[in-house]
């Protein structure tokens, strides 16, 4: 491989340099373009490599890499210490980001480097054919910088497989012959046609030092090194433009039209646009199907675990991705769940980009059905894993979110829903729309069967409660105090875990999913009824094998020590997902119990979103404290969205309307405080404060809550269970108000009532077999009844 670098060293008022590449795609002598299918529509050559501040690719294989780094210019020493290459967590940086992005256009970084003093802006323009780029830094010496602050700039390129003299590929760079501070580079390689890369500087710069030109050859596993490989060597569009485009695709309405939130859109849409990245490399997998892997013994964890340790793993040749990334500094990978979330703005934003997306993820696919659910392709994306999760394993799952964009797709395609982004050739010609989902139907449908065979619950060894079907499922690849295929690591589940158990979140899902297949099958005229009579039964099963009555609440179940099916009740983003994935119409017998549940302050309605575990669980903020009540924005956007897809005809339904106004302005509001004060988007909110917390620049899922700052609320009545009686200004009578909230005093009293009838119809039946517990903190009585009544409600209590 061939590496090289161009640096200078500069007193700044003003640091400008340019880089323009020229390079035109190929499409004849033979060479395959199946990953640059989008070279006419000006995708071909973009900031594909989010993980570094600034890095730029095509979108190919085996190719060139571009990218920027900088450090202190004071001092050798001083450079080698302060070198910045990789977006990493601590690194000095104020904030940094895209301010304005577009894929096919270009955009505009930040980045405000404080432990430098330095704010430096990277212009990044795409000409209109995509065949050229050029990227403008321009550096300012921040409040209180010296006025001799220098800083080094370094532009490094690389060739891969650039092996010898002799090969087809090579990149060579020398400074100009009569303009000595300008670098003029060429590279050749066969899926394009001659590069040329120009490099020079502005004249406003006061060049200390440079430019300096070095190359280098490196092995296949270090091209990517170029922090490490430098240290070695020396010991488009306007901003206005995408303002107003964002403007028009992420309209804001009430109470979010002040300026101060067109920032946050831009920063969100930007940052999640500028977190694309095309990633090619070979995967570890562990092929071996150890029979082990099917977990169907007690303590099956660590059996699975000793056949992992001596397992072959396979090195699976090298594959292309092109996805984006949860977290530039942290997570620079593509995550299976993530992407659906991701893939939802930027469906508004740009839907052949989306489709793009997912088509890349979903070639990925193997014969089975089964998609890593974490792509860690290559040495430079496994640098930033632990080895022990580098190998991936074709019987862990994670939630299937990319079949949830089908219906989001569909929406457009027949214009159920406006559709405002770059123009489409599906969304004008039917034809072609149909044709894109007929391409991806079966891909889908594949991953949809691979989900229900794999991670299927045992429906023979074990008792089911009566009434019950055979669909259910459970996250294979559980431990004590994880499950890290149902995304929610370490979400309390039953403990110890048990072959025999049934997650809840795991059967919503396929509900979901063969929710979308159901649609992608009508619209394209195929047979539905399999998907239909699936979504059947999903629902049926919810309320047979996952509602407990107890605690009115869905909850995941396993088998007691007495060998009893019984319920395990954590309430908190589990407990909702039958509402969240849109199980639950407005007249569901069980919604006016789940609404008390979501909105009880006491357990996961807070000032700053839904907590992902009831405060009032034991294992609340306790041990790793990733999904044990902290906010996450996914699935609170998943909320909102959920809530208002109820209908408003019933007194619940107009309550869910006013539940999902409330929290979109909490939301939104905590995503906007802590951008505000620290310049980034988060993984996770603190459920107390508000404030940020775990990796930041986390402008992955994050950035979803751009869907709901267009959103037009519903009429408002029911107050904010933290704002007591106080209601929104909704233009209802006082005789109107008070009639709404007699019949929610009816509904929860008669749903009460029933509850109470049964349980005791059930004690004056089995007075003589009942045993009675009291909860921690005084919760209500449990009851444990017999298999042959309905099913053991006893909570997992006495187990923990």
């Amino acid at each position: 491989m061939t590496f090289f670098t161009a640096w200078w060293r500069l007193t700044l008022g003003i640091l400008i340099v340019t880089v323009t590449v020229h390079a035109t795609v190929q499409d004849a002598g033979g060479h395959s373009l199946r990953t640059t299918k989008s070279a006419t529509t000006g995708s071909t050559w973009g900031p594909y490599r989010p993980n570094l501040y600034f890095g730029v690719r095509p979108q190919l294989p085996e190719t060139l890499l571009f990218g920027l780094m900088w450090a202190s210019g004071d001092s050798r020493d001083g450079m080698l210490r302060t070198l910045r290459d990789t977006c990493e967590q601590d690194d000095g940086m104020q904030g940094y980001g895209w301010t304005s992005y577009d894929p096919r256009a270009g955009g505009s970084q930040t980045i405000h480097d404080a432990a430098l003093r330095v704010d430096l802006k990277v212009d990044f323009y795409k000409s209109q054919d995509g065949l050229s780029w050029t990227a403008r830094v321009t550096g300012t010496p921040r409040a209180g910088a010296p006025a001799d602050l220098k800083t080094a700039v370094v532009f490094h390129a690389a060739m891969e497989r650039a092996e010898s003299p002799t090969s087809e590929r090579s990149l060579r760079c020398v400074r100009h012959l009569r303009h000595r501070d300008d670098i003029r580079c060429m590279a050749l390689l066969p899926e394009l046609d001659p590069v040329g890369l120009y490099i020079t500087r502005g004249t406003d710069n006061k060049v200390v030092e440079g430019p300096s030109v070095m190359s280098l050859n490196v092995t296949e596993d270090q091209i990517w090194q170029a922090k490490d490989h430098m240290v070695d060597l020396m010991d488009g569009h306007s901003s206005a433009a995408f303002s107003t485009r964002v403007d028009a695709v992420f309209p804001r309405a009430a109470p979010f039209e002040d300026q101060k939130y067109a920032g946050l859109t831009q920063s969100l849409l930007a940052n999640l646009l500028g977190g694309m990245g095309y990633f090619h490399g070979d995967q570890l997998i562990d092929y071996s199907h150890a029979p082990e892997y099917e977990e169907t013994d007690l303590r099956f964890w660590e059996k699975a675990a000793d056949a992992m340790a001596h397992a072959p793993v396979t090195i699976k040749p090298n594959v292309s991705l092109l996805s984006f990334v949860p977290s530039r500094p942290f997570f620079p990978r593509g995550f299976l769940w993530d992407e659906g979330f991701h893939l939802l703005p930027v469906i508004e934003w740009d839907l052949n980009l989306a489709v793009e997306v997912l088509k890349s993820w979903l070639s990925l696919m193997d014969d089975d059905g089964w998609i890593a659910r974490e792509q860690i392709l290559g040495p430079e994306a496994r640098s930033k894993v632990p080895k022990e999760f580098q190998t991936q394993y074709p019987h862990h799952a994670n939630p299937p979110t990319l079949l949830m964009l089908v219906s989001v797709i569909i929406s457009k395609l027949t214009h159920a829903t406006p559709y405002n982004g770059d123009s489409s050739d599906s969304i004008t010609s039917a034809e072609k729309g149909q044709a894109l989902v007929k391409e991806i139907f079966p891909l889908l449908s594949r991953h949809h069967d691979w989900f229900r065979r794999t991670q299927a619950g045992n429906f023979t060894a074990y008792p089911r409660p009566s009434g019950a079907n055979a669909e259910g499922y459970r996250w294979r690849g559980r431990n004590p105090g994880h499950c890290l295929g149902s995304g929610l690591d370490d979400y309390p589940r039953a403990e110890p875990p048990h072959p025999g158990e049934l997650h809840v979140d795991a059967l919503a899902w396929i509900g979901a999913s063969a929710k979308a297949l159901q649609q992608a099958a009508e619209y394209i005229g195929e047979d539905s009824s399999i998907y239909k009579e699936q979504l059947q039964a999903v629902r049926q099963n919810l309320d047979t094998l996952h509602w407990d009555p107890a605690t009115e609440t869905y909850c995941d179940a396993t088998i007691g020590h007495d060998g009893k099916y019984k319920h395990v009740c954590h309430t908190g983003y589990v407990s909702l997902m039958p509402l969240l994935l849109g199980h639950l119409d407005e007249s569901h017998p069980h919604l006016p119990a789940v609404l008390d549940t979501l909105s009880d302050p006491a357990k996961l309605w807070s000032p700053h979103g839904l907590r992902s575990l009831s405060a009032q669980d034991e294992n609340y903020g306790k041990d790793e404290d990733y999904w044990r009540g902290a906010v996450w924005m996914n699935i609170n956007v998943l909320a909102v969205l959920g809530l208002r897809n109820l209908g408003n005809s019933t007194t619940a339904g107009a309550r869910a309307q006013s539940l999902a106004a409330h929290l979109r302005k909490r939301v939104v509001d905590t995503v906007y405080s802590s951008w505000e004060q620290t310049g980034f988007a988060w993984e996770q909110y603190s459920d107390g404060t508000g404030k940020g917390q775990r990796s930041r620049a986390f402008t992955g899922w994050t950035a979803a809550v751009l869907l709901l700052m267009g959103l037009e609320d519903a009429t408002v009545v029911f107050p904010d269970p933290l704002e007591g009686s106080t209601t929104h200004s909704s233009g209802w009578t006082a005789p109107a108000i008070g009639f709404v909230g007699l019949l929610v005093l009816l509904v929860l009293f008669r749903h009460r009532i029933m509850g109470l009838c049964s349980r005791v119809a059930i004690v004056w039946r089995q007075s003589r077999s009942h045993r009675y517990h009291q909860g921690d903190e005084g919760r209500a009585l449990n009851e444990a009844i017999d298999l042959d009544d309905l099913y053991e409600s006893d909570t997992d209590t006495a187990d923990r």
